[in-house]
């Protein structure tokens, strides 16, 4: 709220023929409401629904009136601006016909007018004629808006309109065109006016910048009309109108921060304003009434009156903005007020985000060549080498390099991670400087390597703290924890307490669907910590979980000797240095917060547990924190999907693990379902949750778009309250948004997957996510186990595009059958099938992951480990055969016109692992774009044939002048020598290179080939 009003002026801000600036929408429509007699107001088409609450301040307004309803019209009417200036009637009365009971109507004169007005006879709408009466149908339904109207000779004897008697009724035409140019052609109407002309009283101009981007040419007629007319404007236009200072103070939006909203209205109150809430919904007031203003005793009114100091609220959907008027002492703000403008970015740098699929590949994508280092990926370039065309990737590498690479070895290159944001070196030809890289990289992996199985086998020697079963204190346990364990959790318990008996560090990993009960283990895990003299600590990745965990504990330890403090930014400067007081002291037995907990001045007088919720969502250096606090303590981790190298270390040995897979009793598991973006089923979910009294997740990972997509949401379902929130608001303003969409403010969270760890929201039942294809595994059953946490049947839809990378479709179907309860584990089982184990990352390798990426670098330190371990290598396959037929083969621009689309296209082919993959991938690309050019075919039965030639252990297929050599890597070949003979190709057996040499004399290049391939198959 401004500190100072308005200064005067001494323009008069009710005069006509002024300019007011800076009014909100609101103030706008209440002042073109509240004007004595007559007024117009112009807007724009998707300006106007703001001016649709008339009503709220005593006034009925009709809008864009035509013909057909113009003597229906009301004295205030808003029009938008094209609707303003279209052609109209010097006298509209002359297209109404009044009826009167007794008046004299000639009947044959009326049928033939009811003709020209668009009723046609014996139809509906239209007329009947029953001997003396003339029943006229006004709609479709013959059953609805029937008027009969009964003669005596000519005079109108009867008028009934629905069964109800009535003195006169005014019909105005259907079909308003027809009839302007039958009068016209007849000279009996001129129409020279425009809508604008006809209607009488003041104008006020809504937004006028915006009129000409509307109506072009049109606008100097605009201008032209409203010359001699008095005009109130509200923003900027060519009229010659004198600036006034409107008394109105716009009122700021408060961002869903309804606590400030409650601080403004009572200072408001106190100082005898009317305080009026303008809302969308009546939900919206019960919540406000009850979570918010209750104190102030709110009450419902019909519209907008004179309260001083009182709170009302009043329906109306369209209204815009809000004001503080002092010289009415009111205020009027607007549920888009108080919700909207949410989710403003802090003005930051963004990091490059790694890029997981090798087939999407997209112009200025960072690549890496085993050989020749990181370049930047620049498109596909068209070549033509001795007489053959060939699409190859151009690289670029640093100064003028360039590679160009044939798209067949696109399997040889793994992406990097960086973005035009976060661009990485690129690599220089023909140096060895990618390779001293590589190498620097191998010796750091080998290093880790070594450190990562001394650090997980020191735990097992180490001397630690030993927890012992404290029998005085089981029946205290017992009273305070309402809920049976399931027999999983009753295992994972015992596991941990065990653990904790022992003199040896624990290092264990609880494994759990979201809410199957991890939390009641670590309960349980403090309460034999604390039962033994010693301080429990919980980390959690977020403000908000740390508040719910800090609840769920103070209620568990209630009326024991256990002080229970919490540290985040929800804890006051007052209660935070008490709560880091008792921790260095004793006094505080358990603490719960966010890694503010791994703060320089936190010091404990004697921890022993660490409890760590979602150990992935911290970051590195948090990380090297807690591996310096986790040396001698018992450390128990939860987590719902364990992150790939977690579940390696467990299945390894290097970390114990216990699953909770049995779900609580009345449980039931998420309807997930699977389908391409389609905006109605969107609608329809939403709505469903809505009316079952419910709340919905809508997840769209694109910040830039998160504003256009709030706007569109809002469109779609206009009955939804919509809450945003996404990692770039400022935190005060996302734990607002949070806590209101768990307590009911919002029907709606549209969030980032910034909410895939947080909140246990009761009653949020449905979840939406679009472009779920660009998700990971672990994200999607994350986001998915947002909802689903009580006994309501909950459900889950995931959107793709219409077409799909492999990869993708991988993940979306391994969600999909995981839809059993308790699958956590398996997913990340699945991800690790899908992604790789993944890598233990600290500080110390930054620099070599910025050098040659994350997957090279996890590459690297698989080997060592593996070497450490005195393991084999994993294999990699067998090694690319290169092919050189001298054949035009390639994915033509004239057949595959969109270059993302030849990409993929390109990529899908180079990671088919078999000959049935690529026949089924030269299925669909001739049934999406039709039978195969030559060029197109002979790519296709290439990537056959390299498929085919690498298990047959080729090394090389190359066209000479005089023939064309096939290489094998092993001298001694098994082979069918009378199918060879029978090849009608000449061929001979070639010692070194050890192989075939089949002649090119008269043979075709398309020939040529099937013979290739028939003496592969003769090859054992």
């Amino acid at each position: 709220m401004p500190a100072t009003d308005p200064k005067p002026t001494d323009a008069h801000d009710d005069a006509p023929g002024r300019r007011l600036l800076g009014l909100p929408a609101v103030a706008r429509l209440a002042r073109f409401a509240r004007h004595p007699g007559p007024a117009v107001l112009l807007t724009t088409a998707d300006r106007a629904a703001a001016f649709r609450d008339a009503g709220a301040f005593a006034a009925l307004v009709s809008h864009d009136p035509g013909l057909s309803d113009w003597h229906e019209r009301h004295p205030k009417v808003v029009c938008t601006v094209e609707h303003a200036l279209r052609a109209f009637p010097d006298d509209p009365s002359a297209y109404a016909l009044e009826l009167r009971l007794g008046e004299e109507v000639r009947r044959d004169a009326l049928l033939e007018r009811l003709q020209r007005y668009g009723y046609e006879r014996d139809e509906a709408p239209g007329f009947r004629v029953l001997g003396d009466t003339v029943e006229l149908r006004l709609s479709d339904d013959p059953q609805e808006r029937v008027l009969r109207m009964s003669f005596f000779g000519d005079e109108l004897d009867g008028l009934i309109l629905d069964d109800r008697p009535v003195d006169t009724f005014t019909l105005a035409p259907r079909d308003t065109a027809s009839l302007a140019t039958a009068m016209e052609e007849e000279g009996a109407g001129a129409w020279s006016g425009s809508v604008l002309q006809a209607l009488p009283g003041e104008v006020f101009l809504d937004a006028p910048e915006l009129y000409d981007g509307v109506l072009g040419d049109a606008a100097g007629r605009l201008w032209a009309q409203l010359a001699d007319r008095a005009v109130t404007s509200f923003g900027r236009d060519p009229l010659g109108l004198e600036p006034a200072v409107p008394r109105e103070v716009a009122v700021g939006y408060y961002r869903a921060k309804l606590d400030e909203f409650a601080a403004d209205a009572e200072t408001w109150l106190r100082d005898g304003y009317s305080v009026h809430v303008l809302l969308k919904f009546e939900r919206t007031g019960r919540y406000l009434g009850e979570r918010v203003l209750d104190h102030l005793g709110p009450a419902w009114h019909a519209r907008v009156a004179e309260r001083p100091g009182e709170i009302a609220f009043v329906l109306a959907p369209g209204a815009q903005g809000g004001y503080r008027d002092p010289e009415r002492r009111e205020v009027v703000v607007t549920e888009d007020l108080l919700y909207g403008a949410q989710g403003g970015r802090r003005l930051k740098r963004l990091p490059g985000k790694a890029v997981h699929d090798a087939t999407q590949l997209t112009v200025g994508d960072y690549l890496i060549h085993p050989d020749h280092g990181i370049g930047r990926f620049e498109g596909l370039e068209a070549r033509q080498v001795i007489g053959t065309t060939r699409d190859y990737l151009l690289l670029r590498y640093a100064g003028e390099g360039r590679l160009y690479l044939p798209v067949e070895q696109l399997p040889l290159l793994r992406r990097h991670p960086g973005t035009t944001d976060d661009p990485p070196r690129l690599s220089t030809l023909g140096t060895n400087e990618w390779a001293r890289a590589r190498e620097r990289a191998r010796v750091n992996a080998e290093a880790l390597a070594a450190e990562l199985i001394k650090t997980y086998a020191k735990r097992q020697v180490a001397q630690g703290i030993a927890f012992p079963y404290a029998p005085e204190w089981q029946p205290m346990v017992e009273r305070n924890f309402p809920f049976t364990l399931t027999p999983d959790q009753a295992l994972a318990v015992e596991a941990t307490l065990d653990d904790m008996a022992r003199p040896v560090p624990m290092d264990r990993l609880i494994s759990g669907d979201v809410g199957f009960g991890k939390t009641e283990v670590a309960i349980r895990a403090a309460f034999r910590a604390v039962a033994n003299g010693h301080q429990a600590a919980m980390m959690v990745p977020t403000t908000v979980l740390a508040q719910q965990h800090f609840e769920t504990f103070a209620a568990r330890f209630a009326g024991l000797p256990v002080h229970v403090a919490m540290l985040s930014r929800f804890t006051g400067e007052r209660e935070a240095k008490a709560a880091l007081d008792g921790l260095a002291d004793g006094t505080v037995d358990v603490v719960i917060g966010t890694h503010r907990l791994l703060g320089e001045g936190v010091r404990f007088k004697r921890l022993g547990l660490l409890v760590i919720d979602e150990e992935h969502r911290f970051g590195v250096g948090q990380k090297e924190r807690l591996k310096a606090l986790r040396a001698q303590l018992d450390v128990l981790s939860l987590s719902a999907t364990p992150i790939p190298r977690t579940l390696y270390m467990s299945l390894v040995g290097l970390r114990d693990v216990s699953q909770i897979m049995t779900p609580p009793e009345g449980r039931q598991p998420i309807q997930t379902l699977l389908q391409p973006y389609d905006p109605m089923t969107v609608r329809q979910a939403i709505m469903f949750e809505i009316e079952r009294g419910g709340k919905t997740y809508y997840i769209h990972d694109r910040i830039g778009s998160m504003g256009m997509r709030a706007k569109t949401l809002a469109q779609l379902v206009p009955e939804a309250r919509i809450g945003v929130a996404h990692g770039q608001m400022s935190a005060d303003d996302l734990e607002t948004v949070m806590l209101g969409f768990q307590e009911g403010a919002f029907d709606v969270l549209l969030a980032t997957t910034i909410v895939e760890s947080g909140l246990d929201v009761g009653g949020a039942n449905t979840l939406l996510i679009e472009r779920a294809d660009r998700l990971g595994l672990a994200q999607l059953y994350q986001l998915r186990g947002r909802v689903g946490r009580r006994e309501t049947e909950a459900w889950a839809y995931l959107f793709y595009p219409a077409r799909l990378t492999e990869t993708a479709q991988r993940r979306l179907y391994a969600i999909a059958e995981l839809n059993d309860l308790g699958s956590g584990h398996l997913l990340a089982e699945k991800d690790m099938e899908i992604r790789g184990v993944g890598n233990l990352l600290g500080p110390e390798q930054h620099g070599q992951i910025s050098a040659v990426s994350l997957e090279v670098y996890t590459e690297l330190l698989a080997e060592e480990i593996a070497k450490l371990k005195g393991e084999a290598a994993a294999e990699t396959g067998p090694p690319p055969v290169a092919i050189d037929l001298g054949l035009d083969a390639r994915l033509s621009p004239s057949y595959l016109v969109d270059d993302d689309e030849r990409i993929a296209a390109y990529g899908r082919f180079a990671q088919a692992k078999g000959l049935a993959e690529v026949s089924r991938l030269a299925r669909e690309l001739r049934e999406a774009y039709g039978p195969f050019p030559p060029e197109v075919k002979n790519f296709i039965e290439l990537a056959k044939l390299r498929l085919l030639a690498a298990g047959k252990g080729v090394a090389s297929i190359t066209s000479h002048m005089t023939d064309v050599q096939v290489a094998f890597h092993q001298a001694d070949l098994d082979y069918d020598a009378r199918a060879v003979r029978e090849l009608g190709v000449a061929v001979e057996r070639t010692t070194y290179p050890p192989g075939f040499s089949l002649k090119r004399r008269g043979v075709t290049p398309e020939r040529m080939l099937q013979a290739v391939i028939d003496l592969l198959y003769a090859c054992g």
